[in-house]
């Protein structure tokens, strides 16, 4: 099956163009890939696969009739993505890449669109079924006899690409199947893949991906994927490396406000890998509590930052004024709110920080602890009036009975008691009751920095109620070291690994190198033919190389066997057998030689008296042509003979002319008392071809010398029209139905220019005569006729007229110069030669004559008309422009020829050109690729067969042992040798896939031009020799033949090349010429959709009109030059 052939010739076409397609009209259906979780970098000097996009390209190509087609969806491996089903076919449809393609079906008989499919082969042991000779998917060997194992398994688990894909197309006009293949190919219609390697030219790379994986502190692990994908069907074959790299750090700094902190981060720009250092950004705002003693107090500033951090503060009285760079001051009692902004710069990059602080000042009545300070010494004393000198606990008469009332309360602080006081409302004493213990501070904690096993963190504690801060440091903690190796291998160094399991510190020690392969070798013998060798591979990675060739053997012979003894031509044979491998070989001893018989003639060969085998070739007939014209009755025909046999031969026969028939010849002159005698003879042979009887002469004279004649009662004078001189000695003669006719004489015509004039009078009364016929004829059988008028006169030619019994009317007209002119107009039927009597003639001022046929007469392809035009001295007038209308309606134009004559309806000659070459199955023609012998047999059996009206088997038995019977060409073959055009390069070899070359071609043109008959006889022209074509070379003669009759041209430097190999485009140009076949220029430019075209063979290509001609049916109207029928 040829597809895949086709479809790498489709690739190479266009890997060659920036588009247009291939084409195309190529649907390509795939699957996305799945993600990967690794970070990816693409090589950016890797392209993408230029088949891909070339493509999608061929849509734009859809109307052209080659391969092309469009892809859908983006490469994919099978083998990731791979779909299990009940069935072997199943399961490769499931997998399969499909196409949409054209091919020819050999069901439908045309070409048509197909869908391909394709899928990567999958074995256990990696080796393709074919290594076991198996091809088809069910096992089928190749040839199709038998069944193998095609070790067939799942990919990713146990099977693998073995460089070659499984396809099968479907036919989408009748659904057959694998309908493309040869119909005695084992996977006709049958639902079954065969295999195809997939070729290293069609071999695409996969993009290459890089990816990254943290090691260690200092190193990576880069990893490179790539490798090759079949174009066709995507099987995969995956690449895969590894080394280690050192970090590509770049730094960049993160504001982490939450933290109170920048944090510093190194990281690599290729893998994930990243370590942190913090920087303390912090300000601590905290509140006053305190007693209005006058002076001014405000909220407490600690910054914390490190020196690198430069720290900004604003203050104001709301969340949305912060503009005051110094914080507000209070002096009196009171709590206050103060509104700040922190903004923290480091390294360029800044953050913000936005909050509250309080400031509380107390009355002075009130120690720091909480106690009064009014003096009395009682520490319950709840007065806080620092002027009551103490006497606020003194008896004023109350005793132990106060009458207490709750006056306030005081909430508990982080490190003061919390109380109420009650109000003696009697005395007036103040006493504090209800103590609540102090809080104590609510701490929140902020991480400066986290300790790690080499450094000490920092974390700063500040109360939530009080602002109380407080500073501590974490202490660092020691590493644990875990410690593991990784082995070197024979591709990747070793290393040992530290890791710290508390903080993931990691190092990569003790880097050793990659390890030597582990080459073991595996001998390959040598043998008869092939050297030997050793191979080497490395069990570790498969790496392998060559070394230790050996020269082949050589084979050890025995001392060989007679098989033949030698004959005339043929040597003798023995056959030799290797005594190692038993390869054997075969050689001939010297021929003989042949014993020539009788010398050759024209239809015998010389044979040799030994053997029987042809010497020299029958030398065929030398005939000599004489030519016998055809007569009025019986045909034309060419007599040819032998000059050297004297075989006779007719041939060349051509149609009787049939009669002519020539003007009346009279017989017996009729008299007064009896009718005369006249007749017709052909004008070619003199036979009689009818006779008539002459009216007896009622009256008749001749005019005298006044034009005058009197006939019967009546006085006829006939004078020139311009001069009025008379006209003496013409011949009048009154008829019983009181008709005249008049004949000139020999010194005058009937001339438009020159008009002749007639007066009829009764001789009674000398009265005019009107409404009498009257005609007037000549020595040249020019005739005019009219009636005469009130005046008894008619003046003749006119310009119109009725046709005589002989077909004939004579008239004129003026041109715009005023010259007149003078035309004689006969109608006859163009099969018979006999004449059409009362046809209208008229002829206008141009000179443009128009014919109106008779009632009754027909004017058809089997009825055709001639008009022949003359002037009145009988010369032709060529190009005279005729309108003939019949009585149907019907009206046929034309010019006369240079005979004068026009015959209407024209009726055209066609010819029947079947398709002679096709193209191969990818849509392309290749003009350039040599033509094979098959192929000619192809192209000569295939016209022959059409001429013949004969059918050609497909399948044939022939004499020669390497043409199969299956074989597409056997037929033609046959038909060939059967015809004897065709022969072998020896008894029993054809060489059917050999490149013909121009003597081979030239020979079987000419052999199959002696069956098939004439050619083109305008392509004769005459013969000069090529200077390096031999008398003594065996096709010389062909060539000769060919050379003579136009068909080959030799090269400019006057040689024929008669070894060289011919192409495609050549052997079409050569047949068109030898058939006299040409395409018809206007007809393809206007109905180029219709027809089978080429993507190869554009409009310029130097052959495109002969391809045409050779490719396309039609039916072909002959003439000065070919149209197709439309």
């Amino acid at each position: 099956m040829q597809n895949d052939d086709q479809r790498r010739r489709l690739f190479c076409i266009l890997r060659r163009i920036a588009v247009p397609p291939w084409s195309t009209r190529l649907t390509i259906k795939f699957q996305k890939n799945g993600g990967n979780s690794m970070k990816l970098h693409s090589n950016p000097h890797r392209p993408r696969s230029i088949l891909a996009g070339l493509l999608a390209l061929t849509l734009m190509f859809s109307m052209l009739p080659t391969a092309f087609a469009a892809q859908q969806n983006s490469y994919h491996d099978p083998a990731e993505h791979w779909m299990q089903a009940s069935g072997r076919t199943n399961e490769l449809d499931a997998n399969s890449v499909i196409t949409h393609e054209t091919f020819t079906c050999h069901e439908c008989g045309k070409q048509t669109s197909f869908l391909a499919f394709r899928v990567p082969e999958y074995t256990k042991n990696g080796q393709s079924a074919l290594s076991r000779n198996v091809k088809y998917s069910d096992g089928t060997m190749v040839g199709g006899n038998g069944k193998g194992d095609t070790m067939d398994g799942v990919p990713g688990k146990n099977a693998t690409y073995t460089g070659y894909h499984y396809t099968k197309a479907v036919c989408e006009t009748c659904g057959g199947i694998n309908t493309n293949m040869a119909t005695t190919d084992y996977g006709y219609l049958k639902n079954v893949y065969w295999l195809y390697d997939c070729a290293a030219e069609f071999t695409q790379k996969l993009d290459e991906t890089v990816t990254y994986e943290y090691a260690d502190d200092t190193y990576h692990t880069v990893t490179t994927k790539g490798g090759t994908y079949c174009a066709f069907c995507y099987g995969t074959n995956h690449t895969e490396s590894s080394k280690l790299e050192r970090h590509s750090m770049v730094t960049e700094v993160l504001p982490q406000p939450a933290n109170g902190r920048f944090a510093v981060v190194e990281k690599c720009r290729l893998c994930d890998y990243a370590r942190y250092d913090y920087t303390a950004a912090k300000a601590v705002i905290a509140d006053y509590y305190g007693i209005a003693d006058g002076k001014s107090h405000t909220i407490t500033v600690s910054d914390l930052s490190e020196a690198d951090v430069r720290t900004a503060i604003r203050y104001g009285n709301s969340a949305d004024s912060c503009t005051m760079t110094s914080a507000p001051n209070y002096t009196e009692a009171g709590q206050y709110m103060v509104y700040y902004e922190i903004t923290y710069s480091y390294k360029g990059k800044e953050m913000t920080e936005n909050g509250v602080a309080k400031v509380w000042l107390r009355d002075e009545s009130t120690k720091d602890d909480g106690s009064c300070a009014c003096g009395c010494g009682n520490p319950n004393c709840g007065c806080q009036n620092k002027n009551c000198n103490g006497n606020c606990c003194a008896d004023k008469g109350c005793g132990e009975n106060h009458k207490y009332i709750l006056l306030d309360s005081t909430k508990a602080g982080c490190t003061t008691l919390g109380y109420d006081r009650y109000l003696c409302t009697e005395c007036g004493k103040i006493e504090k009751r209800d103590y609540v213990d102090s809080l104590g501070h609510a701490w929140q904690s902020i991480v400066i920095r986290d300790a790690t096993c080499e450094t000490d963190g920092k974390l700063l504690e500040l109360c939530s109620r009080c602002g109380e801060m407080k500073q501590t440091a974490t202490p660092k903690g020691e590493h644990k070291y875990k410690t593991y190796t990784v082995s070197a291998t024979c591709t990747n160094p070793g290393h040992t690994v530290r890791e710290c399991s508390v903080c993931g510190d990691r190092h990569i020690e003790d880097i050793t190198s990659v390890l030597p392969h582990n080459y073991e070798f595996h001998v390959v013998a040598a043998t008869c033919e092939n050297g030997g060798k050793t191979i080497h591979r490395c069990d570790g990675c498969g790496s392998s190389f060559v070394t230790d060739y050996t020269n082949a053997l050589g084979h050890s012979w025995d001392e060989g066997t007679l098989v033949t003894n030698a004959t005339c031509t043929g040597e003798g044979v023995m056959e030799y057998r290797c005594t190692r491998c038993g390869y054997h070989r075969i050689e001939g001893n010297e021929a003989a030689g042949h014993v020539p018989g009788t010398p050759a003639t024209c239809t015998e060969p010389q044979l040799c008296t030994k053997c029987g085998a042809v010497l020299a070739k029958a030398l065929g007939h030398d005939y000599k042509s004489e030519v016998t014209a055809p007569t009025c009755t019986e045909m034309g025909y060419t007599t040819n003979t032998c000059t050297r046999c004297g075989d006779t031969n007719k041939s060349d026969y051509t149609e009787p002319t049939g009669h002519k028939p020539g003007d009346w010849i009279i017989d017996k002159e009729p008299t007064t008392d009896s009718a005369g005698s006249k007749h017709k003879e052909c004008e070619n042979c003199g036979e009689k071809l009818e006779t008539a009887e002459v009216e007896k002469i009622y009256n008749s004279g001749t005019t005298d010398s006044k034009g005058e004649v009197v006939v019967g009662g009546y006085l006829v004078t006939v004078t020139d029209a311009d001069t009025k001189n008379p006209v003496a000695n013409a011949a009048v003669a009154l008829h019983k139905d009181n008709s005249i006719s008049i004949r000139l004489p020999n010194s005058r015509l009937l001339d438009y220019a020159d008009q002749t004039t007639v007066t009829v009078q009764l001789v009674k009364d000398k009265s005019a005569v009107p409404d009498m016929s009257i005609a007037i004829t000549d020595k040249n059988d020019n005739y005019a006729a009219d009636k005469t008028n009130k005046a008894g006169q008619i003046t003749v030619p006119t310009g119109s007229g009725k046709t005589n019994e002989d077909g004939k009317v004579t008239g004129g007209y003026e041109d715009a110069d005023g010259d007149r002119w003078t035309l004689t107009v006969k109608v006859i039927r163009t099969d018979t030669k006999r004449p059409i009597s009362g046809s209208d003639v008229s002829i206008g001022k141009t000179g443009n004559i128009t014919v109106k046929l008779p009632d009754g007469t027909d004017m058809d392809a089997k009825h055709q008309v001639t008009i022949i035009v003359t002037d009145h001295k009988k010369n032709p007038q060529e190009n005279k422009n005729i309108t003939v209308k019949g009585n149907l309606n019907q009206a046929e134009k034309g010019k006369t020829d240079k005979n004068g004559e026009l015959t209407v309806p024209e009726i055209e000659e066609t010819e029947r050109h079947g398709i002679y070459i096709v193209g191969y199955t990818d849509g392309t023609f290749g003009p350039s690729r040599s033509m094979t012998r098959s192929e000619a047999a192809a192209i000569f059996a295939r016209l022959l067969a059409e001429k013949n009206g004969d059918t050609i088997s497909t399948t044939a038995n022939t004499k020669f042992t390497d043409v199969p019977r299956n074989a597409w060409y056997s037929g033609y073959v046959k038909y060939l040798a059967n015809n004897g055009i065709t022969y072998g390069k020896s008894k029993t070899i054809f060489a059917p896939n050999d490149a013909i070359t121009r003597a081979e071609f030239t020979t079987m043109a000419v052999r199959f031009f002696e069956v098939y008959g004439d050619g083109d006889s305008n392509l004769m022209e005459q013969f000069s020799s090529f200077n390096d074509v031999s008398s003594g070379y065996w096709a010389a003669e062909y060539i000769r033949y060919a050379a003579k009759h136009g068909w080959i041209n030799g090269y400019g430097d006057g040689s024929f090349r008669a070894d060289d190999e011919i192409n495609r485009a050549e052997v079409v140009t050569i047949v068109n010429r030898l058939l006299g076949r040409e395409a018809d220029e206007d007809y393809i430019a206007d109905n180029l959709r219709k027809l089978n075209t080429f993507p190869d063979v554009s409009r310029k290509h130097w052959a495109y009109y002969a391809v045409m001609e050779a490719a396309n049916a039609h039916t072909a109207i002959l003439g000065d030059s070919e149209s197709w029928s439309k």
